[in-house]
């Protein structure tokens, strides 16, 4: 069974001031962590927000299980030795028919490693499961206050995280990112699935630069439709836009 480590961005960045409120990076008193959302990386994620984040198996083709992170920043001293602190999955919030230790698992004590001011919290996802019953599902993780860290900002303690098997149940972004509709015509979550699937999508904010390799990824998704006839509500599927591949 493959296990690999996919980090979901690469949270090694300075501090980002924002205009909306001062978040504390070095607190001696009272340290505290915060999910990572928007707030501190607004280059990165086109004006939309992270309060909730899109595993997909889609993005994991030839895995059968993933480590996927979400990264967690602290505001207080650094230390040299490694941090224990709490999280949750709030019943009350999270939805869907995910099970916890067939789908996913998450460990409810993470770590917070020595000298960093980022890290990651874990969530286990069993991939080949989630494809075999096309499972999905929300969970709202919630970061605990404990003896080592207090509660931190109150926008930034929970964090929505949705698992899937396959198929998207909102448009994801990299497709207009990559203005697929030129390529792919009007956007379905057959298309973007079947795209990602034949084209190696990574995650959901995947960007591709050349537009020689979107025309030739654009090019292998509409033959697929095309040799393999497809339908969605009864229609056919044409992955065509205004480029033409014949």
């Amino acid at each position: 069974m493959k296990k690999y480590i996919i980090p979901v961005l690469a949270i090694a960045f300075a501090f980002v001031a924002c205009k909306k409120e001062d978040i504390p990076v070095y607190n001696s008193d009272r340290p505290a962590l915060n999910f990572v959302k928007n707030f501190f990386l607004p280059t990165l994620t086109d004006n939309s927000e992270l309060d909730t984040l899109r595993p997909n198996a889609v993005y994991y083709v030839g895995l059968d299980e993933v480590d996927y992170k979400v990264p967690v920043r602290l505001s207080g001293p650094i230390t040299d030795y490694d941090r224990k602190y709490t999280v949750r999955i709030s019943p009350e919030k999270s939805y869907g028919n995910l099970v916890e230790g067939v789908h996913y698992s998450l460990q409810t004590e993470q770590t917070f490693h020595a000298r960093q001011y980022a890290d990651s919290m874990i969530i286990h996802i069993k991939l080949a499961k989630l494809r075999e019953e096309r499972a999905v599902g929300m969970l709202v993780i919630e970061l605990v206050p404990d003896e080592t860290f207090i509660a931190g900002l109150d926008t930034y303690q929970s964090i929505g995280v949705e698992i899937s098997g396959g198929g998207f149940t909102v448009q994801t972004p990299f497709w207009n990112r990559n203005k697929l509709d030129t390529y792919g015509g009007k956007y379905s979550s057959i298309k973007a699935e079947k795209y990602a699937e034949l084209n190696g999508v990574t995650s959901e904010m995947w960007r591709e630069g050349n537009t020689i390799k979107l025309y030739a990824y654009g090019k292998r998704t509409y033959e697929w439709f095309r040799d393999n006839p497809t339908y969605d509500n009864g229609e056919l599927v044409v992955f065509k836009g205004t480029i033409n591949y014949e």
